[in-house]
């Protein structure tokens, strides 16, 4: 039971919320509440494989924007490398979000359990945990992080064997040394277990069937400086032509890192029709320039390519189905209206996380839409939400969100430059709430 605040969801937006939380006085007490217990590290630090590494260097990634420095301070401490161009381990990073969160003591107590539903209770709420029990919060920050990836329509249908629910295997479930792999999806994801199974001495063909069969770019050796690009247009078009031009003269990462800053703004400024026409004609390509790799991952990737090992397909898949005891992907390739067939041992989901909240499993994100205390944001992208970070609806004054649930209203949402921001704003922002708020 708690009076104070609670955080569902454990992993580095949440314990990044707790962090700045437990650094306003008065504010408590803290509860952070995760499903799996993987607190500060979450799906994405809690790796142990030394392959995985951040894809942003260390002097972007301290877990306070007004202490820039302070993950490399902290690696210096431990007599690690502390060059701020370097792509740490992940699991580098989830030791660093671990300890901090651990210096916390008592001003953040965990739980691991799962959040069903919440519901208004007298000036704050009750959260409903999976088992029955319950907690109470004058207010709660939901910080869920990212979820599963999109399944195809039939998938869950397919054997297990053939056919993964998930990017990722457990002890001995990884496929056979020589197994011929597809891996539905080419971005960040499918680059992590094409490494996993490389880096297990996996042999067989690897395949990455996306629409347009694009790859992430890769990070120069050192960072880019930051460009004069001139006055900012207004509208996609003018946007888009923006970005060409620069591009024509220097490198389209250097481009896009000097846009970044002003991408929520840029989001924000065009209308619903150009926010549909980007999501449906440009994000692609726009991925493949943000989230990029690190060097040392990008030259591993393209020495598979050139090796044949690791083969890229463009086009859409139309079915699966099991085939004398393989799987048969029947796939149209981009630019044909012939389909083609591709027999693998093993398909494996790395499409990225589901994008459109209405069409979650998560219990407590459908209980909010289903009950009308949250509703989706612009296109579906996570909830509508409060310049604030208020979720919208009969909760607003009691319940805030932050990360991936705001895509729909910023875009430029899921990094950690940008958490620890809208971490912090919301530290503030409940402080001063709750302030004036009778318990």
């Amino acid at each position: 039971m708690t009076t104070g605040v609670a955080i569902i969801g454990g992993g580095a937006s949440g314990s990044l919320t707790a962090l700045a939380m437990a650094g306003v006085p008065g504010l408590g007490p803290l509860t952070l509440v995760d499903t799996g217990g993987a607190f500060a590290r979450g799906v994405a630090y809690s790796t142990e494989d030394p392959v995985h590494l951040l894809n942003v260097p260390a002097d972007r990634m301290s877990a306070f924007a007004d202490q820039p420095s302070h993950l490399l301070a902290w690696l210096a401490a431990r007599g690690e490398s502390a060059d701020p161009e370097a792509f740490l381990l992940r699991r580098q990073y989830g030791a660093y979000l671990g300890e901090l969160l651990h210096a916390t003591g008592d001003r953040v107590r965990r739980i691991v359990a799962r959040v069903d539903a919440l519901a208004p209770e007298g000036p704050g709420l009750r959260l409903t945990l999976a088992g029955g029990e319950a907690l109470e919060a004058r207010a709660a920050v939901l910080a869920l992080g990212n979820f599963a990836p999109e399944l195809p329509p039939g998938w869950s249908e397919l054997p297990r064997r053939l056919a993964w629910r998930s990017p990722w295997g457990t002890a001995g479930d990884w496929p056979a040394p020589d197994a011929e792999v597809l891996l539905l999806g080419a971005g960040l994801t499918a680059v992590d277990v094409v490494l996993s199974l490389d880096a297990r001495g996996h042999r067989g063909r690897l395949h990455l069937l996306s629409r347009r069969g694009l790859l992430p770019a890769t990070h120069p050796p050192r960072m880019l400086p930051p460009l004069q690009l001139g006055a900012r247009p207004r509208g996609l078009r003018a946007l888009v032509r923006l970005f060409r031009e620069a591009s024509a003269r220097e490198d389209p990462r250097a481009v896009l890192d000097t846009l970044r800053p002003e991408l929520a703004a840029m989001w924000r400024g065009l209308s619903p029709v150009e926010q549909r026409r980007f999501l449906r004609h440009l994000r692609t390509w726009f991925d493949t320039i943000r989230h990029r790799l690190a060097p040392a991952v990008g030259a591993r990737i393209a020495a598979l390519e050139a090796e044949g090992r690791l083969v890229r397909h463009a086009g859409q898949l139309v079915s699966a189905t099991e085939q004398g005891g393989r799987l048969a992907l029947r796939i149209r390739p981009r630019g044909s209206r012939a389909l083609a067939v591709l027999t693998v041992d093993l398909a494996i989901p790395t499409t990225g996380p589901v994008m459109d909240v209405r069409a979650l499993e998560d219990p407590l994100v459908r209980s909010l839409l289903a009950s009308g205390q949250a509703r989706p944001g612009p296109h579906g992208l996570g909830f509508a939400t409060s310049d604030q970070g208020a979720v919208l609806g009969p909760l607003h004054d009691r319940l805030w969100t932050l990360g991936g649930l705001r895509r729909g209203d910023l875009w430029e949402t899921t990094a950690i430059p940008e958490i620890r921001v809208q971490a912090r704003a919301l530290a503030g922002t409940i402080a001063a709430a709750l302030g004036t708020r009778p318990a």
